[in-house]
């Protein structure tokens, strides 16, 4: 097993345009945010998934999940950006 299936998926937010702390997580919860963000039918604006590299070459899934306003309290604007090493993925 290499490095990059080691790598866990990435998680970005950013709320009314302010970034706060990327934070890692599982496949696992990685897939299940995507999973919820497609099946939700008030809650979520759009949720798109993309194949990419990163830098270094490393294939990638993107994740890109907007959601509705009025979703939270006091904001606006929400999205969620997962990075899920594709590696990751092919090893479930």
């Amino acid at each position: 097993m290499g490095t990059a299936t080691r790598r866990p998926a990435t998680l970005h937010t950013r709320v009314d345009n302010r970034p706060l702390r990327a934070e890692q997580i599982s496949t696992a919860t990685a897939l299940q945010l995507i999973r919820r963000a497609r099946n939700s039918r008030s809650g979520v604006d759009a949720v798109h998934v993309y194949e990419c590299t990163d830098r270094t070459g490393t294939p990638l899934h993107v994740a890109y999940v907007r959601f509705t306003p009025g979703r939270w309290s006091n904001v606006t604007d929400v999205i969620d950006v997962v990075e899920i090493p594709t590696a990751t993925l092919t090893d479930l």
